[in-house]
């Protein structure tokens, strides 16, 4: 069955899932980043304008589903939390693979209809930062542009080009 991503504007019966979902991957995790900014960031993606990419301040979250069923979310947002690239933009966010879906290609298929969706909307490059998942980007086109940490975490800043596939 095809996964599609909807707008969390046109799925908001969906954002409780896709919070929990981050709360629970995340919670108070990340420094500077409170449950309430998980809160404040799924009502303002559910309030956004969906048909153009104005980059500023801009957050955009997809519910993934196959069929009705929610497999995951996805998230494309003009800024990610580390001040030292926001001149970077825009970034891959808030990616989601339901935990009983994990392993089975979802994330590829919802990561690749995120680059599609940018394609159309203008965006020639894409940013994301890990903490674990590198070899999954590097697999799917995504190069390393830098190793280093948000308060105590490890992490990697990573980039693709959406023309050169």
């Amino acid at each position: 069955m095809e996964i599609s991503l909807v707008p969390l504007s046109q799925s908001r019966e969906n954002t409780d899932l896709a919070l929990s979902w981050a709360l629970n991957l995340w919670g108070d995790h990340f420094p500077n980043y409170s449950p309430k900014d998980w809160v404040d960031f799924y009502s303002n993606s559910a309030q956004s304008n969906y048909e153009s990419w104005i980059g500023e301040g801009q957050e955009l979250v997809y519910i993934a589903k196959r069929g009705e069923r929610v497999v995951g979310t996805i998230g494309l947002v003009d800024f990610d939390e580390l001040e030292e690239f926001r001149h970077l933009t825009p970034w891959v966010a808030a990616f989601i693979v339901s935990p009983d879906m994990r392993g089975k290609g979802i994330g590829t298929h919802i990561l690749t209809l995120l680059e599609e969706k940018a394609r159309s909307l203008g965006i020639r490059v894409l940013h994301l930062w890990t903490e674990d998942q590198s070899a999954f980007y590097r697999k799917r086109g995504y190069h390393l542009l830098s190793a280093t940490k948000l308060g105590s975490l490890d992490i990697d800043i990573m980039q693709k080009e959406l023309y050169n596939n």
